[in-house]
């Protein structure tokens, strides 16, 4: 028994080694570091809630070091920040997907809140498939795991029991509760990030609010309540496929729309530039309406 705690002690402590030059200290609010890790040389991904500014961020190497980063692009919904730096040579993480990981397996968590790296030990608790974030942002895959919280966890790595980077630990998506970003996540964010400076989203052009059904209207259509359209911008998609104000939207492709946060998921990237069906009550009466999903103005994320 003794010689194999010792293997897996030895075995934790070498994988700590190899995976902690990829993860660095970040700087970039007032209260404390979190951590980052680097993603491709000059790149580092961290979370979105840790940085209260975007220009001249601090980051601690691995080797003592310190360099400045700006940020380029972030997305609240993931809760993921992409970081440029011009210093050369950093290590990127051994990047794989999570896809072995069920509740049980170890999985061991490397964050740096000083100089050096600090290793947590916990078990995955919950491994589920694709969701959307309270924030409106959409996870490939809903990996929670059992490690305790503590100064530089957000933006930390996660490895698996085979040294895998499986992904970017945050406390900033569900409250409180340690909850991983995916590699596949960050791989389709931080592409974007670096592309565009931001996550493309669907755009309709409209304002929206719930509102409940009449009982014999919610009866018939299955549901209690629909979206109220409460604003129609002019010269955008919802406008062109003739949606007007006062319209309620029952659905968009066969998904339900009961309350304003049910819209957004729906309209991730994938559908910009695509056609969707927008069943719409006007006047009592059932309507379809085609409208082919846009990209919001540059700055405009008000409206749906």
């Amino acid at each position: 028994m003794a010689d194999v705690l010792k293997d897996l002690s030895d075995g934790l402590a070498s994988m700590v080694e190899r995976a902690g030059p990829s993860v660095v200290r970040v700087e970039g609010r007032r209260r404390g570091p979190s951590s980052g890790v680097v993603w491709s040389d000059g790149v580092i991904v961290t979370c979105s809630h840790v940085l209260e500014w975007e220009e001249g961020i601090e980051i601690g190497l691995p080797d003592g070091r310190t360099a400045k980063a700006n940020v380029v692009g972030r997305d609240p919904g993931t809760d993921l920040a992409a970081l440029k730096t011009d210093v050369a040579g950093l290590t990127p993480a051994a990047w794989r997907e999570p896809d072995a990981l069920q509740a049980g397996h170890l999985v061991v968590s490397l964050s740096r809140p000083g100089q050096r790296v600090r290793a947590g030990l916990g078990i995955v608790t919950v491994r589920g498939d694709a969701w959307w974030t309270p924030a409106g942002g959409r996870l490939d895959s809903d990996v929670r795991v059992d490690i305790g919280l503590h100064p530089g966890f957000s933006g930390s790595l996660l490895v698996d029991a085979a040294g895998g980077a499986v992904g970017l630990n945050t406390a900033g998506l569900v409250r409180s509760t340690p909850t991983l970003v995916p590699t596949a996540t960050i791989r389709r964010v931080v592409t974007a990030l670096v592309t565009h400076g931001h996550l493309r989203r669907g755009f309709l052009g409209i304002g929206t609010q719930g509102v409940r059904l009449p009982a014999d209207l919610a009866a018939s259509l299955g549901q209690s309540s629909a979206l109220l359209i409460v604003n129609v911008l002019p010269d955008t998609p919802a406008a062109k496929a003739g949606l007007i104000l006062g319209d309620a939207l029952v659905s968009l492709d066969g998904h339900p729309l009961r309350h304003p946060g049910d819209l957004l998921p729906l309209l991730d990237e994938e559908r910009i530039g695509r056609e969707a069906v927008l069943k719409v009550l006007r006047a009592g009466r059932v309507e379809e309406h085609r409208v082919t999903v846009g990209e919001p103005p540059q700055g405009d994320e008000a409206k749906r």
